[in-house]
């Protein structure tokens, strides 16, 4: 009953949190077990909550022991579905033994339900796989194993893809992978049960790698989300639309990623020059506190975007002062709450989205009796406050991120009258960094046409 109800709750509020929240290969997820659910772990409990509101079934969780404490904590923990698992690292100076969890696992996937798991063990925001422990495939193949008869255990690979994990109002994309049939590795395990588990935790491994973004270091991150920036709208232009448009904005990132790995493989000084030049002109903008989207414009669309934003500021002002008065509190608090609990950002997120189920629902109620107390207003007009309260808090978050684009094309004007030289010099260099780099992807097309498949 308590799983049903905080499922109900945190699906409306992941609705409210993400802009876009997109869902790629929905078909293949089984909505029956005996099923294990893999998944990277970008954004700490954010992760299973997003995961566990894509299936129907009621979802089990494998969760690191340090998370359970008192009684009280421990039977809540339990009516959530969590089952706890002890890992070395939590505890380096004793012996450390999981037949309880791994028992618990095995009954679960023998009572035909469904378990979730994220196989790297521990959480961080970042855009790549780590290291794959081996528990998925030996809970997998064990519970197999145990029976007479296979009893159909799968493992269904999933990847989070977050725009910005930490930020209210950005975009998720989940990958839903081809599920893996456990029995097709039963007669191996029989015969070698370690290289058997080996050999499944590399199959997850690989298959959960194809459904994110995965790039090697920070250092090569920081140069495809800057690539992304400058690029990836050219790029869009000539690539094929085959896919959905979620989906599409993903393979681009994935063909950005790859190509960065090969040619720091194969032309390394090429990469550090142009690494360079990216880095000098970003940091330009930075200093004119301009966004590479707002420079790649011409001056008749910044004067006309200019005019029109500063016309939609003055109309929309009244609104926007309406929704800041009743949502500010509400909005603000979550974000508080987070950085005062903790350091940590990629709890920010499952943070700020817990806060704010309860801080919204309850500022919105006491706004309203306060309303009803002072007016006593007729019950319709009433209803359509009530309404008006979170149609407002939206259009002010979309109002001030217009007043933060208007303010670019502002700056960028004022530089082109004042500073034309500058406007002008960082435009070149834009130009070259893009001339650049589709020259590289001309290379790179033409290096994998000569390479025999």
């Amino acid at each position: 009953m308590l799983y049903a109800l905080l499922k109900f709750i945190y699906k409306a509020g992941l609705w409210v949190f993400f802009r876009k929240f997109e869902v790629s290969n929905r078909h293949l997820i089984p909505d029956q077990g005996p099923l294990l659910v893999v998944s990277n772990h970008p954004n700490t409990f954010m992760d299973p909550i997003v995961t566990a509101s894509l299936l129907r079934q009621p979802v089990f969780f494998i969760a690191k022991s340090t998370v359970f404490g008192s009684s009280f904590q421990n039977w809540m923990l339990r009516q959530m579905h969590l089952i706890p698992i002890h890992r070395k690292e939590d505890k380096p100076d004793q012996v450390v033994s999981n037949e309880e969890a791994f028992a618990a696992s095995f009954q679960a996937l023998e009572q035909g339900r469904t378990l979730l798991i994220f196989p790297e063990g521990n959480s961080f925001n970042q855009r790549r796989l780590r290291k794959i422990k081996t528990g998925t495939a030996r809970i997998a193949l064990g519970a197999e194993a145990a029976q007479p008869q296979p009893i159909g255990v799968k493992i269904l690979p999933v990847g989070l893809n977050y725009s910005d994990a930490t930020r209210f109002r950005s975009d998720i994309l989940v990958n839903i992978g081809e599920p893996i049939a456990v029995a097709d590795y039963l007669n191996a395990y029989k015969q070698d049960n370690q290289e058997a588990v080996i050999a499944l935790t590399e199959e997850i491994r690989s298959r959960m790698e194809r459904l994110i973004i995965h790039t090697l270091t920070d250092e090569e991150d920081t140069l495809a989300r800057q690539v992304e920036t400058l690029y990836k709208g050219k790029l869009a232009a000539v690539a094929p639309a085959s896919a959905s448009a979620h989906e599409h904005d993903f393979i681009l990132t994935k063909a950005i990623v790859k190509s960065i790995t090969h040619f720091s493989q194969t032309a390394p000084d090429r990469v550090a020059t142009l690494k360079r030049a990216i880095s000098d002109y970003m940091l330009q903008l930075e200093r004119l506190r301009l966004q590479d989207a707002v420079l790649g414009k011409s001056r008749d669309t910044i004067v006309r975007k200019s005019v029109l934003g500063l016309l939609y500021l003055v109309l929309g002002m009244p609104v926007y002062l309406y929704g800041l008065i009743h949502n500010y509190i509400p909005y603000i608090i979550p974000s508080k709450v987070a950085r005062a609990v903790t350091k940590e950002e990629e709890w920010y997120a499952p943070i700020m989205l817990t806060v704010g189920i309860f801080s919204f629902p309850l500022f919105y109620a006491l706004e309203g009796w306060l309303v009803w107390k002072l007016f006593t207003p007729d019950f319709l007009l009433f209803m359509l406050y009530l309404l008006s309260l979170p149609v407002s808090g939206f259009f002010t978050l979309r109002y001030w991120i217009k007043a933060l684009h208007t303010q670019e094309h502002w700056l960028l004007l004022k530089l082109f009258f004042k500073r034309q030289d500058v406007v002008e010099q960082l435009q070149q260099k834009r130009e070259l960094i893009i001339a650049e780099l589709e020259q590289a992807r001309q290379d790179y097309l033409h290096e994998r046409e000569q390479t025999p498949q």
